[in-house]
């Protein structure tokens, strides 16, 4: 399986693909209220919104594309401003 999600096919520099993945993030790690209990001792915890198995693959996925371009962007401002 693969870690990081594939934008070369599409098109996109490194800037639109860490563009396209940090939209994702937003997407992807959207919360919800849920309450359990009832009366003064409910309690309000804070779930996903989209919160199955394959979610969770998709999530690490988003994350490790996001460090993976922003390194690959800072190493090439590195390698412009030698």
């Amino acid at each position: 399986m693969k870690t990081l999600l594939n934008y070369e096919g599409i098109g996109f520099n490194d800037k639109e693909c860490l563009k396209q993945a940090n939209l994702l993030k937003k997407v992807m790690f959207r919360t919800q209220d849920v309450k359990s209990g009832r009366g003064k001792k409910a309690i309000v915890t804070q779930e996903y919104l989209y919160n199955t198995e394959e979610d969770e693959e998709v999530r690490t996925k988003i994350t490790n594309t996001i460090k993976h371009y922003e390194t690959k962007m800072e190493t090439l401002s590195k390698k412009d401003n030698k």
